[in-house]
Protein backbone atom coordinates (compact mmCIF):
# COMPACT_ATOMS: atom_id res chain seq x y z
CA UNK A 1 0.00 0.00 0.00
CA UNK A 2 1.46 3.57 -1.08
CA UNK A 3 1.69 6.10 0.92
CA UNK A 4 -1.05 7.91 -1.15
CA UNK A 5 -3.78 5.15 -0.89
CA UNK A 6 -2.60 5.10 3.08
CA UNK A 7 -4.04 8.69 3.25
CA UNK A 8 -6.77 8.13 1.35
CA UNK A 9 -7.64 5.68 3.97
CA UNK A 10 -7.17 7.61 6.76
CA UNK A 11 -9.71 10.10 5.07
CA UNK A 12 -12.39 7.65 4.67
CA UNK A 13 -12.13 6.25 7.79
CA UNK A 14 -12.43 9.67 9.12
CA UNK A 15 -15.91 10.76 7.08
CA UNK A 16 -16.79 7.46 7.64
CA UNK A 17 -16.57 7.47 11.27
CA UNK A 18 -18.30 10.59 11.52
CA UNK A 19 -20.85 9.17 9.53
CA UNK A 20 -21.67 6.21 11.96
CA UNK A 21 -21.42 8.31 15.02
CA UNK A 22 -23.86 10.56 13.72
CA UNK A 23 -26.25 7.15 12.67
CA UNK A 24 -25.56 5.72 16.27
CA UNK A 25 -27.83 8.32 18.37
CA UNK A 26 -27.82 11.70 16.82
CA UNK A 27 -29.31 12.80 20.44
CA UNK A 28 -26.16 12.25 22.32
CA UNK A 29 -24.58 14.69 19.85
CA UNK A 30 -26.92 17.36 22.02
CA UNK A 31 -24.27 16.63 24.74
CA UNK A 32 -26.56 14.41 27.24
CA UNK A 33 -25.04 13.84 30.33
CA UNK A 34 -23.74 10.29 29.58
CA UNK A 35 -22.11 11.88 25.94
CA UNK A 36 -20.76 14.34 28.14
CA UNK A 37 -19.07 11.48 30.83
CA UNK A 38 -17.60 9.34 27.73
CA UNK A 39 -16.26 12.11 25.81
CA UNK A 40 -14.60 12.93 29.14
CA UNK A 41 -13.38 8.67 29.26
CA UNK A 42 -12.21 8.95 25.33
CA UNK A 43 -10.18 12.33 25.99
CA UNK A 44 -8.43 10.93 29.07
CA UNK A 45 -8.00 7.40 27.80
CA UNK A 46 -6.46 9.16 24.00
CA UNK A 47 -3.63 11.30 26.35
CA UNK A 48 -2.58 8.12 29.04
CA UNK A 49 -3.01 6.49 25.81
CA UNK A 50 -0.49 8.71 23.34
CA UNK A 51 1.87 8.86 26.44
CA UNK A 52 2.41 4.60 26.47
CA UNK A 53 2.18 4.88 22.31
CA UNK A 54 3.85 7.81 21.52
CA UNK A 55 3.27 7.44 17.10
CA UNK A 56 -0.46 7.25 18.21
CA UNK A 57 -2.73 8.62 15.12
CA UNK A 58 -6.19 8.26 15.99
CA UNK A 59 -9.68 9.42 15.04
CA UNK A 60 -12.33 8.93 17.94
CA UNK A 61 -15.79 9.81 18.58
CA UNK A 62 -18.19 9.77 21.16
CA UNK A 63 -21.79 8.96 21.62
CA UNK A 64 -23.82 8.28 24.88
CA UNK A 65 -23.19 4.57 24.44
CA UNK A 66 -19.38 4.82 24.51
CA UNK A 67 -16.90 5.64 22.02
CA UNK A 68 -15.19 4.50 19.00
CA UNK A 69 -11.88 4.78 18.22
CA UNK A 70 -11.17 4.60 14.35
CA UNK A 71 -7.24 2.59 13.96
CA UNK A 72 -6.61 -0.77 15.12
CA UNK A 73 -5.03 -0.35 18.62
CA UNK A 74 -3.62 -3.00 20.63
CA UNK A 75 -6.77 -4.19 23.06
CA UNK A 76 -4.73 -5.15 26.35
CA UNK A 77 -2.76 -1.42 26.13
CA UNK A 78 -5.92 -0.31 25.55
CA UNK A 79 -7.63 -1.51 28.03
CA UNK A 80 -5.04 -0.72 30.14
CA UNK A 81 -5.50 2.69 29.47
CA UNK A 82 -8.94 3.16 29.64
CA UNK A 83 -8.82 1.39 33.22
CA UNK A 84 -6.32 4.39 34.15
CA UNK A 85 -8.24 7.01 32.76
CA UNK A 86 -11.16 5.85 34.42
CA UNK A 87 -9.37 5.35 37.85
CA UNK A 88 -8.20 9.27 37.72
CA UNK A 89 -10.81 11.03 36.40
CA UNK A 90 -13.11 9.72 39.21
CA UNK A 91 -10.19 10.24 41.72
CA UNK A 92 -10.32 14.11 40.43
CA UNK A 93 -8.00 14.66 37.83
CA UNK A 94 -10.12 16.90 35.40
CA UNK A 95 -7.93 18.02 33.42
CA UNK A 96 -7.19 14.87 31.72
CA UNK A 97 -10.93 15.80 30.33
CA UNK A 98 -9.81 18.15 28.31
CA UNK A 99 -7.61 17.23 25.02
CA UNK A 100 -5.80 19.92 22.93
CA UNK A 101 -6.78 18.31 19.32
CA UNK A 102 -10.60 17.81 20.26
CA UNK A 103 -12.56 18.55 17.13
CA UNK A 104 -13.76 21.39 19.42
CA UNK A 105 -10.62 23.70 19.18
CA UNK A 106 -11.21 22.99 15.11
CA UNK A 107 -14.98 23.60 15.15
CA UNK A 108 -14.07 27.15 17.19
CA UNK A 109 -11.11 28.40 15.30
CA UNK A 110 -13.02 27.91 11.80
CA UNK A 111 -16.48 29.44 13.46
CA UNK A 112 -14.33 32.27 14.78
CA UNK A 113 -12.45 33.03 11.46
CA UNK A 114 -15.26 32.59 9.16
CA UNK A 115 -17.31 35.36 11.60
CA UNK A 116 -14.04 37.37 11.03
CA UNK A 117 -14.40 37.34 7.68
CA UNK A 118 -18.05 38.07 7.28
CA UNK A 119 -17.31 41.11 9.16
CA UNK A 120 -14.79 42.12 7.33
CA UNK A 121 -16.63 41.87 4.06
CA UNK A 122 -19.31 44.50 5.11
CA UNK A 123 -16.44 47.48 4.65
CA UNK A 124 -16.81 49.33 0.63
CA UNK A 125 -12.97 49.91 1.06
CA UNK A 126 -10.85 46.85 -0.11
CA UNK A 127 -7.87 47.84 1.83
CA UNK A 128 -10.08 47.56 5.26
CA UNK A 129 -11.72 44.51 3.70
CA UNK A 130 -8.03 42.91 3.13
CA UNK A 131 -6.80 44.14 7.14
CA UNK A 132 -10.17 42.94 9.00
CA UNK A 133 -10.06 39.31 6.90
CA UNK A 134 -6.21 38.86 7.97
CA UNK A 135 -6.75 40.18 11.79
CA UNK A 136 -9.76 38.52 12.32
CA UNK A 137 -8.30 35.52 11.03
CA UNK A 138 -5.39 35.76 13.24
CA UNK A 139 -7.38 36.26 16.39
CA UNK A 140 -9.50 33.18 15.70
CA UNK A 141 -6.68 31.11 15.31
CA UNK A 142 -5.65 32.57 18.83
CA UNK A 143 -8.74 32.06 20.29
CA UNK A 144 -9.51 28.65 18.97
CA UNK A 145 -7.48 26.50 21.77
CA UNK A 146 -8.53 28.61 24.93
CA UNK A 147 -12.13 29.11 23.61
CA UNK A 148 -12.67 25.16 22.44
CA UNK A 149 -10.89 24.20 26.02
CA UNK A 150 -13.50 26.65 27.79
CA UNK A 151 -16.19 24.98 25.65
CA UNK A 152 -15.03 21.14 26.76
CA UNK A 153 -14.72 21.97 29.93
CA UNK A 154 -17.92 23.27 30.73
CA UNK A 155 -20.77 21.75 27.84
CA UNK A 156 -18.42 18.68 26.11
CA UNK A 157 -17.39 16.55 28.95
CA UNK A 158 -18.12 15.71 32.21
CA UNK A 159 -15.37 14.49 34.58
CA UNK A 160 -18.47 13.12 37.60
CA UNK A 161 -17.73 9.56 36.30
CA UNK A 162 -19.30 8.00 39.40
CA UNK A 163 -20.61 4.69 38.87
CA UNK A 164 -19.54 4.41 35.36
CA UNK A 165 -17.85 1.50 34.11
CA UNK A 166 -16.89 -0.16 30.82
CA UNK A 167 -18.88 -3.09 29.42
CA UNK A 168 -17.44 -3.54 26.13
CA UNK A 169 -14.33 -3.26 23.86
CA UNK A 170 -14.40 -4.89 20.53
CA UNK A 171 -12.64 -4.65 17.60
CA UNK A 172 -15.10 -4.40 14.81
CA UNK A 173 -14.57 -4.15 10.55
CA UNK A 174 -17.07 -2.39 8.28
CA UNK A 175 -16.60 -2.22 4.79
CA UNK A 176 -12.94 -3.50 5.46
CA UNK A 177 -12.22 -0.49 7.76
CA UNK A 178 -10.96 -1.64 11.36
CA UNK A 179 -12.75 0.51 14.06
CA UNK A 180 -12.91 -0.42 18.24
CA UNK A 181 -16.02 -0.13 19.77
CA UNK A 182 -15.76 0.86 23.14
CA UNK A 183 -19.24 0.56 25.47
CA UNK A 184 -19.67 1.94 28.85
CA UNK A 185 -23.21 1.98 31.55
CA UNK A 186 -23.55 4.19 34.65
CA UNK A 187 -25.00 2.27 37.38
Amino acid sequence: MNLDSLSFMRLFTRIAGIGICMAMNFGSLLFSRRFRQNHALEHATLTILSGMKPDLKISPRSSAAGFILFEDVDMGLLRRAMDEALRRLQAGEAELAIHPNCSANIAVGISLLTLGTLFGLVSNQPRIRTATALASSVVGLIAARPVGEYLQRHFMTSTDLTGVRITEIARRKLFGLTFIDVRTVQE
